[in-house]
């Protein structure tokens, strides 16, 4: 059976093989060596970024993620257990500052700010415009292969913990206490993410970037809107309590 040039697949919208016989040089089988360990493991995850954004997750095979970082194919089960491991894997290495953010405020190690999660999470939109076609492609459509994980591990783990800060922040005064806190969680993520999502659009209409100065730029905004449009009325917090 014969192979199609590479520029038919890529034309078909389908990933690249590896090249045949010699064109790469094989790897021995085993646990890689420590100095070349980081390596092969962080080249495996930008494959798979670069393959998972152009063709989509179902489309690519662990082999293609492999021949294209130049590594075992045995590299990502001893790595990341599999392709879907490798997505958790992707997800997790931009969200782990957030999710340690977060997980201090709860746990009243610091302050807690809100302003500052949100300026963290445009940051991340901002620096990974990956996230936007993997997310738009694998995750909203209803058989996106990669919504589970990603309702699980984003929106099932950080979604309820951010909703608690924010009845904190309703109980300490700061926002008002007759908003349904699971609401003004939905209005932070819209804010925070639309944008992004929307970039071909947004980026005509609106001048939005994909950049840090931008990312702080729309923080600060909807840190107003969050803490000035949602803050207290003058008066209202002690009719609240007086109707009680």
């Amino acid at each position: 059976m014969v192979n199609k040039p590479q520029s038919s697949r890529r034309a078909a919208g389908v990933p690249p093989v590896a090249p045949a016989g010699g064109a790469r040089r094989r790897r021995s089988r085993g646990r890689p060596r420590a100095g070349h360990s980081e390596n092969v493991r962080e080249a495996l995850l930008e494959a798979a970024r670069e393959l998972f954004l152009r063709y989509g997750f179902r489309a690519v095979s662990s082999r293609q993620v492999a021949a294209a970082a130049g590594a075992n194919v045995a590299m990502i089960r001893y790595y990341f257990g599999g392709k879907e491991g490798l997505y958790r894997e992707m997800l997790e290495s931009i969200l782990a500052p957030l999710r340690s953010r977060i997980d201090a405020m709860v746990a009243r190690e610091v302050e807690v700010d809100l302003g500052g999660l949100i300026a963290g999470v445009t940051r991340t939109w901002a620096a990974n415009p990956w996230m936007v076609g993997l997310v738009l492609r694998e995750v909203l459509p209803p058989d996106g292969p990669l919504r589970p994980m990603f309702l699980k591990e984003v929106a099932g783990r950080l979604a309820p913990l951010v909703e608690s800060l924010v009845r904190d922040e309703i109980e300490r005064g700061r926002l008002r206490s007759d908003l349904d806190p699971e609401l003004i969680v939905l209005s932070m993520v819209s804010l925070a993410a639309f944008p992004f999502l929307a970039y071909q659009l947004t980026s005509r209409l609106f001048g939005v970037r994909l950049d840090e100065a931008f990312a702080e730029q729309l923080a600060g905004h909807i840190r107003e809107v969050l803490y000035h449009g949602l803050a207290p009325r003058a008066g209202h917090t002690e009719e609240r309590r007086q109707s009680r």
